[in-house]
Formats: structure tokens, C-alpha cells, sequence
């Protein structure tokens, strides 16, 4: 499954706002389940999903997806959501049904079918929905990076929250925490400062069509809400969208084709870094490239590799 720009996953209002938890691979499944179907369509029934497609749209190793796709089913078949409506609170399951192979081959499909109550806020919406565009939402790796995506682009068509080209929303910690399955976690501010919300702002900053900034908000002495504030990139000067890297040969670890291979990969990445400098000279590669770049560069270019370990260092300090 090729990743169009025009791909879409719409999800109401009321869904993106919902509180529920649910991991990484559980939130690719939703995702990319709900952009094979026409958000107007009606008796969606059952979606398959090929872990071939999957693993191209992800650029994940193909190896495991199956078995991972299996294990998303089964823990979302057990999972919910909560929905405020009129000030009570409505449980809904995400699945209907999830059918698989038991033989785990790339070639075997599995399936899903979205519950009776989740399916009129993924599909036949009309109206108080949010688009999200599937080629920038699908490089966020973090469900709080997707979440928080998510809330900042359904402020986009909120004329209160239109501030000087820019639109800009007030998200309170807590409701944050709370809608994204993180109770009683991170209860410092610092502490889910550097390993919630600095995280996700480098990755939607890096790999989405937004830059966002944003600022603390105090109440008192404490620290209650955060205020975002973002543009949108398009025309001649978008941010640049990073590139695909090559797969891994299935070849002797050591040998020349494996030495093509990082070649390969650090010089896109290295291309992008200069791209994404030219576009912004604040803006940063996301922690994992910056990871890869160091793994690659270790026996070709060891200036690079010094360089890479050494902005690793300084990065992972301020959120240890």
C-alpha cells in the first residue's frame, strides 16, 4: 500500500477527545484500518489488513508484523474508550470481531471489524470531525505524539483559537494524562515535561506538517496547562518530509553489502539534516535518526559519529 499525500484518517470530534490507552501498535492498526475506508461510508463490516501493506506503510521489517498484528486484535478486543456525553460518561469497545491465521506467513491477512458503537465516530461523519493527513500522522511512533497531533489540528478550525496567523489551544496536564491513558503517571512537571511533552513536540516537529512551539502555563506556583501554539507548512518553503530508508539486506553482518547499505541510509539521512537546517536552522533530526546516523557513520566517517554521540549525549541528559 503506497502512502498518498491525500490519504486521510477522520476521526469525529468526540473520538479524538476521548480517554483511552492504547500502545503503538494497537494505534497503527486503528490508524490505518480507518484510512482504507471512506469516512462517509456506511456498513464499514470487516476491514483486512495484509501485513505486507502494513509493514511498507510503517517501513517496518516484515518479519514479525503478522504475529504483531495478532497481538494488537487481541489486546484491543479486551480495550475501550470513554466518551462524555452530556456530562456522563459512555464505555464503548473498540472491536466487534478480529479474525487471523494461526500460520503467521507475510501472506496471510487478518481482520478487524470496528464495534457498532465505535464505528459512528470513525465512519458516516458529516460533521464536528478532525482530518488528519495519513503521511505525517503514520512517522508518529508514540501514541502522546499521535494524541497530541490530533488535538492540536481539531483547533485548527476553532476561530477562538486564531491567534496572529497561528493557531493556538491551552491543554490542562491533567485532562492531557487522563485522556491519553496516563493517570497517575508522570506526576512531576518536569519529570512529564522532558519524557511526554518535549518527545512529542521533536516528533511531530520533525515528521508531520506542523511546527509547534509552546510555553508552560503557571497557576500560582504550579504548573497547570501547557499552551501550544503551531502553523501549518505548505507552498515552495514546506518543511521537508523525511525520507524512506532501505530495508536491511538479509546479508552477512560485516560484509560489503552491509556496508552499502548503511552508506545508503546515512546519506539520505544526512541529506534530510541539511534540508531540514536549510528550512530551519533550530530544527533537529527525531532522536532515533540522530541514533541511526551514529550507528552508521561508526566505521565510515568518524567525525560524524563523534558529532552524533555527542549531541546523543547532550539530548538524553536533559530528559534523564
Amino acid at each position: 500500500m503506497k502512502k498518498e499525500r491525500n490519504l486521510t484518517v477522520v476521526h469525529s470530534n468526540d473520538l479524538v477527545e476521548a480517554a483511552y490507552s492504547i500502545s503503538t501498535d494497537e494505534m497503527r492498526l486503528i490508524m490505518f484500518a480507518a484510512s482504507k475506508v471512506d469516512s462517509r461510508a456506511e456498513n464499514v463490516g470487516e476491514l483486512k489488513i495484509y501485513p505486507k501493506d502494513f509493514a511498507q506503510t510503517y517501513d517496518l521489517t516484515p518479519r514479525n508484523v503478522h504475529r504483531n498484528l495478532v497481538n494488537s486484535i487481541k489486546s484491543l478486543g479486551n480495550k475501550s474508550i470513554t466518551i462524555c456525553q452530556n456530562e456522563r460518561n459512555v464505555i464503548l469497545p473498540w472491536l466487534a470481531k478480529g479474525t487471523y491465521e494461526r500460520d503467521s506467513s507475510s501472506e496471510n491477512y487478518v481482520s478487524i471489524e470496528f464495534s457498532k458503537y465505535i464505528e459512528p465516530y470513525l465512519f458516516e461523519l458529516k460533521e464536528r470531525f478532525t482530518t488528519i493527513n495519513f503521511e505525517y500522522a503514520s512517522k508518529l511512533n508514540t501514541p502522546f505524539s499521535y494524541r497530541l497531533y490530533q488535538w492540536l489540528l481539531k483547533a485548527k478550525n476553532l476561530n477562538s483559537a486564531k491567534e496572529h496567523g497561528a493557531v493556538s489551544v491551552i491543554l490542562d496536564n491533567n485532562w492531557m494524562k487522563t485522556q491519553a491513558g496516563l493517570d497517575g503517571l508522570y506526576e512531576r512537571w518536569d519529570v512529564f515535561r522532558n519524557r511526554v511533552i518535549e518527545p512529542a513536540i521533536e516528533q511531530i516537529n520533525s515528521k508531520t506538517d506542523i511546527s509547534v512551539i509552546w510555553e508552560p502555563v503557571r497557576k500560582g506556583r504550579s504548573i497547570q496547562s501547557v499552551k501550544f501554539s503551531y502553523v501549518v507548512e505548505t507552498g515552495a518553503f514546506a518543511k521537508p518530509v523525511r525520507p524512506r530508508l532501505k530495508r536491511r539486506p538479509k546479508v552477512i553482518k560485516g560484509s560489503d553489502a552491509e556496508g552499502g547499505w548503511m552508506r545508503a541510509n546515512l546519506k539520505l539521512l544526512l541529506d534530510y539534516e541539511v534540508e531540514l537546517k536549510a528550512y530551519d536552522s533550530a530544527a533537529k533530526l527525531d532522536i532515533k535518526d540522530v541514533e541511526r546516523i551514529a550507528e552508521y557513520s561508526s566505521i565510515f566517517d568518524r567525525v560524524t559519529h563523534k558529532r552524533a554521540q555527542r549531541e546523543l549525549s547532550e539530548r538524553r541528559a536533559r530528559v534523564a
